[in-house]
C-alpha cells in the first residue's frame, strides 16, 4: 500500500512553506523506520513543464505493507500541522495500490498524473480499463525509466484524509513515469512524435479537464 499527500501552499508562506515540510518529513521518516515504512519526499519542478493548472507544490509519500494500520498514527492530523503554511481542503491524502509495470531503481524525477474518471466508467471499470488497455501506452512512452499505476481506494482515502485533516481525496488514480530528468524525457516525446493516441485514448475514461499532472524532483531519503 501507498499513500500520497500533495500540499497546496498559501502565497505568502514562502520559505516557510518549506521549512515546515522538511521537519515534518524528518519527523515522519523517524516515526516511520521502525516499522519498516519508507518515506519520501517529491519536490515540484521549478520550471515544471506540465503542471500548470495545479497548485501542489510538494508531495509526500509514505509506502509498506503495514500502512493501513500504522496511518492515524504516523500522520497524525497533518491539517491542523500545516495550516499556517498550506490549504489543507485543496491538499490530497489518497491511498492506494501500486500496479508496477516497469520498475525503476530511486529514479531522481518523476512525473506524476492525478486522474479523475469521467461518467461513463465506474471506478472499477474505470481502473480495468486503465490497467488492461490504456497501459500499452505506459509502457511505449518514450525517455522513461519506470512506469507505475497507483489505484485509488476511495473509500480508505476519504476516511484516512478526513482524520488527517484534509480535502482532496476523489482521484481514482495516479500514473508516474520515473525520469532522468524532464529535459531528456521532454526531448525523447518530441523526437518520437508520442502523445496523440494516448489522449484520445484518455477521452473514453477519463475526465481530463478536472485531472491534474506534475513533474517533481525526488528526496528519496535513507
Amino acid at each position: 500500500m501507498r499513500a500520497l499527500i500533495h500540499l497546496v501552499p498559501r502565497a505568502g508562506a514562502g520559505d516557510r512553506f518549506g521549512a515546515q515540510l522538511g521537519a515534518w518529513v524528518v519527523d515522519l521518516r523517524a516515526r516511520a523506520a521502525p516499522r519498516g515504512l519508507a518515506v519520501n519526499a517529491l519536490h515540484r519542478l521549478e520550471r515544471d513543464a506540465f503542471g500548470r493548472r495545479t497548485a501542489f507544490r510538494a508531495a509526500i509519500e509514505i509506502a509498506g505493507s503495514d500502512l493501513s494500520d500504522a496511518m492515524e498514527e504516523i500522520i497524525g492530523e497533518i491539517g491542523t500541522q500545516f495550516d499556517a503554511v498550506a490549504h489543507p481542503d485543496a491538499s490530497t491524502l489518497l491511498l492506494g495500490e501500486d500496479v508496477i509495470f516497469v520498475p525503476s531503481q530511486r529514479a531522481p524525477v518523476r512525473y506524476q498524473y492525478l486522474m479523475r474518471r469521467n461518467a461513463s466508467f465506474t471506478h472499477e471499470y474505470y481502473l480495468e480499463y486503465y490497467r488492461t488497455k490504456h497501459s500499452r501506452f505506459g509502457l511505449d512512452t518514450p525517455g522513461t525509466l519506470g512506469y507505475v499505476q497507483l489505484h485509488v481506494d476511495p473509500i480508505a482515502s476519504r476516511r484516512a484524509a478526513a482524520r488527517a485533516g484534509l480535502g482532496g481525496w476523489g482521484f481514482d488514480s495516479v500514473s508516474e513515469l520515473h525520469l532522468e530528468s524532464q529535459e531528456a524525457f521532454l526531448g525523447a516525446l518530441a523526437t518520437s512524435g508520442f502523445g496523440k493516441e494516448p489522449i484520445e485514448d484518455e477521452e473514453r475514461f477519463v475526465d481530463r479537464a478536472n485531472s491534474l499532472d506534475l513533474c517533481s524532483s525526488v528526496d528519496w531519503g535513507a
